[in-house]
């Protein structure tokens, strides 16, 4: 059994006890959460109108580390994202991994691709431009692009 101050200072950057904290912990309380938000949003008439989105940077490692209890590291080549509402298509499963999870096999978008989307789900043109530090004005979303397979 963990120490709850254990738990607490893992958070989701399990590269250590990666079964147990996500399995016990993590995992149960996202469930929950998310899922209870997306409910009061529709039952409100709001989720048509809100866009419900969990992405990271990152994915994990197919293999498992070997680190007390197994974890799981950094990983850029593949990661998952959960959207909702705001106009992304309800049920629908876009992309594929290879069978460990390690390289996009199919349909791959990037972060970049994501941000694209989320921005134009919110109502802004992804070529829209911000000056940056410089003063050189870069699109927002970078050379991410619209991805009408998310979008309902």
């Amino acid at each position: 059994r963990f120490e709850k101050a254990n738990i607490d200072h893992d958070g989701w950057d399990t590269h250590q006890r990666n079964f147990n904290i996500l399995r016990d912990h993590r995992l149960p309380v996202f469930d929950q959460a998310y899922s209870a938000l997306c409910q009061d949003l529709d039952s409100r008439g709001m989720l048509e109108d809100t866009v419900v989105a969990v992405l990271s940077e990152f994915g994990r490692t197919p293999k498992i580390n070997s680190k007390p209890g197994g974890g799981r590291d950094h990983w850029s080549r593949a990661y998952t994202a959960v959207v909702a509402g705001g106009g992304t298509a309800a049920g629908r499963v876009v992309g594929r991994t290879t069978p460990d999870g390690g390289d996009v096999r199919e349909t791959p978008i990037s972060p970049k691709d994501m941000q694209a989307t989320l921005y134009h789900l919110l109502g802004y043109d992804s070529q829209m431009t911000m000056p940056d530090r410089n003063g050189q004005p870069p699109p927002i979303a970078g050379t991410g692009s619209l991805r009408p397979e998310l979008l309902s």
